[in-house]
């Protein structure tokens, strides 16, 4: 059992629904036994139950009422239609028979006049019931709470008596409906469904609002619109702000990126300034040991001295300026460069220099 409030929309859709059956990939519609499909009660469709029901003075539901009307789909489960070995489509004639025979006591019985319209479909993989309920009370006249200009006590009181005494009218229009107007009307309506045709072996099925909870209130056009605008808004914010911080991070990233290739391009100077004073340096230390190496020759040569103890010396401080020659294994090219001593002189005085 399937329960909604409706409105004028809903009434049109399942009039369609009702009157063109052609398959709408939502409905498993099979034409060939839409010959079957049958009106149990009232006219052919809803929307000329509607039409009916104001022909005959009620009064229309006040512009301003939202899903004045309420639609209903009855059926049971496929089990309780057939028989062993029949499929979608087929049923046990006799138990349909007797479903029909209940529900439709039941309809009269439990919404009498306002009971309009009863359609039963079999062209489907399960027979059921199409419902129209139209929820009416008696309007009276409003009773006039102060007089007119110019109107005397008398004019006014007999004003009142006149609307006092008036002749209800029946009025369509479910949020002043006795029976729908409490909070758990579809729940209620469910429950005395069920207790009409527990007798077939029907069970109650699944509830989808709980027993403490209230029935699901319909949610009028204009309060959708402005929670979705609200919900919509504020999604808008926060994909603003998001853009904005998204903005802000690239452009940290690009002046992270400037300053790594700003001490890139320092590192890669100061490497360059270093390389070039190391080989001047070196240049130097080779020059100087050359003169060295041709001073102390002189000086050998003058006094008689012996060389070899003298060519072995050299011999290891070159050793030791190729080791200075040698790319440090390890270098740190962020660390600052240090400073190189000046290129070394040596000066020897004396005769013979």
């Amino acid at each position: 059992m399937t329960v909604r409030y409706a409105g004028a929309s809903e009434i049109r859709a399942v009039s369609r629904h009702e009157k063109d059956r052609e398959p709408d990939g939502s409905s498993a519609i099979d034409l060939t036994r839409s010959h079957l499909n049958k009106i149990l009660y009232g006219p052919a469709t809803q929307q000329e139950a509607l039409e009916d029901l104001w022909a005959l003075g009620v009064k229309k539901p006040t512009a301003q009422a939202e899903a004045p009307y309420v639609q209903m789909v009855l059926s049971a489960s496929s089990s309780y239609f057939r028989k062993e070995g029949q499929g979608p489509g087929e049923w046990d004639q006799a138990k349909l028979d007797l479903w029909i025979e209940k529900t439709m006591k039941w309809l009269r019985d439990e919404y009498g006049d306002d009971f309009v319209h009863a359609s039963l479909h079999v062209d489907e993989d399960t027979p059921h019931f199409h419902v129209l309920i139209v929820p009416t009370y008696s309007k009276r006249s409003r009773v006039p709470g102060r007089k007119k200009r110019n109107e005397t006590d008398e004019e006014f009181q007999l004003r009142k008596l006149e609307a006092l005494s008036a002749e209800t009218v029946r009025t369509a229009g479910r949020a002043s409906s006795e029976y729908w107007s409490r909070k758990w009307a579809r729940l209620d309506a469910r429950k005395s469904y069920h207790a009409a045709v527990e007798s077939l072996g029907i069970g109650y099925g699944r509830d989808f609002v709980g027993e403490d909870q209230s029935s699901p209130e319909h949610k009028t056009t204009g309060k959708w619109v402005r929670e979705e605008a609200a919900r919509l808004s504020e999604l808008g914010e926060d994909l603003k702000n998001k853009g904005l911080q998204l903005q802000q991070k690239e452009t940290d990233l690009a002046k992270r990126e400037q300053r790594l290739k700003a001490n890139v391009a320092q590192v890669k100077s100061d490497l360059d300034k270093r390389e070039a004073a190391l080989e001047k340096h070196e240049d130097a230390v080779s020059r100087l040991l050359e003169r060295v190496k041709e001073a102390i020759q002189g000086i050998s040569k003058f006094f008689g001295f012996n060389s070899q103890s003298l060519d072995k010396n050299l011999k290891a401080a070159e050793e030791q300026l190729a080791a200075l020659k040698k790319p440090d294994p390890s270098p740190d090219p962020f660390s600052k460069t240090k400073e190189l001593p000046d290129e070394p002189t040596v000066g020897f005085g004396g005769p013979g220099f």
